[in-house]
């Protein structure tokens, strides 16, 4: 049986559902133990039901914990219990997140909120917390979620990309301030992915959006999940699972504002296609 993570203390943030929870089952099978934080405990019981029974060894456990990230003083109040049992996470994994897609106008200020304090603050938070301790440790890994959106932005995501452009700034930040303490970080820019927010997401998205971001079938939780693990396991910094994204990333670095003519050419089109939506 695979024990690439034996003896490791795993934290997943979003660990309920979607990639998060697929990437925390990815580490259970290989030895790893968890600890799982989401908003909802009921959502956290269906997963610890869903993972408990495909442990590598019997010295593996998950524990949970049902916890607003967004908020800094009740996370640190109700994390720091486990951290004085457990000991300091070797990795640390932020994949909360949410998306409404939107034009700027019609996004409220409560949903830019929103999506900054779940995207990228409950980040800062989550961090604030581990990162001393890792520095003392000398060693640790840290995993944030970022985008396609963290690198290029389209119509329909002023509020998403803008959390996920700053979730990239913070990581390339954090890459240069933890190197020499032995801190590894990565930042991971999946594809659409089949998961509850993706259905949450396609809901609301506008039709121009819809048309310059494609129609190609979303890949499974499991997939990036794998992705993830294999980039950990080699210290990337920049995950990217799929062959599309990576070609996007790359343009983006080639061509520079080049890429904006492109975008453009897409937008025309897609406005062509279904007009312009007030």
């Amino acid at each position: 049986m695979n024990q690439t993570f034996a003896s490791k203390l795993v934290l997943v943030s979003g660990g309920s559902s979607g990639i998060g929870l697929a990437t925390a089952i990815q580490f259970y099978q290989r030895g790893a133990s968890l600890i799982l934080l989401s908003r909802r405990q009921e959502a956290l019981d269906s997963a610890k039901d869903k993972i408990k029974d495909i442990r590598a060894s019997q010295s593996q456990f998950v524990e949970t914990l049902a916890v607003d990230l967004r908020d800094y003083n009740a996370l640190k109040e109700h994390l720091q219990p486990l951290l004085d049992q457990y000991g300091t996470p070797d990795i640390v994994m932020h994949s909360a997140g949410v998306v409404y897609p939107a034009i700027f106008e019609k996004t409220s200020i409560e949903q830019f909120h929103w999506m900054m304090d779940t995207n990228y603050f409950a980040a800062v938070n989550l961090f604030q917390i581990i990162i001393p301790l890792m520095k003392q440790r000398r060693y640790g890994q840290l995993i944030a979620m970022g985008s396609a959106a963290s690198f290029l932005s389209i119509w329909g995501y002023s509020a998403y990309s803008g959390s996920k452009f700053a979730i990239r700034g913070l990581c390339d930040s954090l890459r240069c301030e933890l190197k020499p303490y032995n801190v590894q970080i990565s930042v991971v820019f999946p594809p659409d992915t089949d998961t509850p927010q993706l259905a949450y997401e396609n809901q609301f998205k506008p039709a121009i959006t819809k048309e310059i971001s494609g129609t190609i079938k979303p890949f499974s939780a499991d997939f990036v999940a794998e992705s993830i693990i294999k980039g950990i396991l080699k210290k990337k910094y920049v995950i990217i699972p799929d062959f599309q994204t990576k070609i996007v990333y790359w343009l983006t670095n080639i061509l520079g504002s080049g890429v904006f003519k492109l975008v453009d050419l897409f937008t025309r089109n897609a406005i062509k296609k279904h007009g312009l939506e007030e």
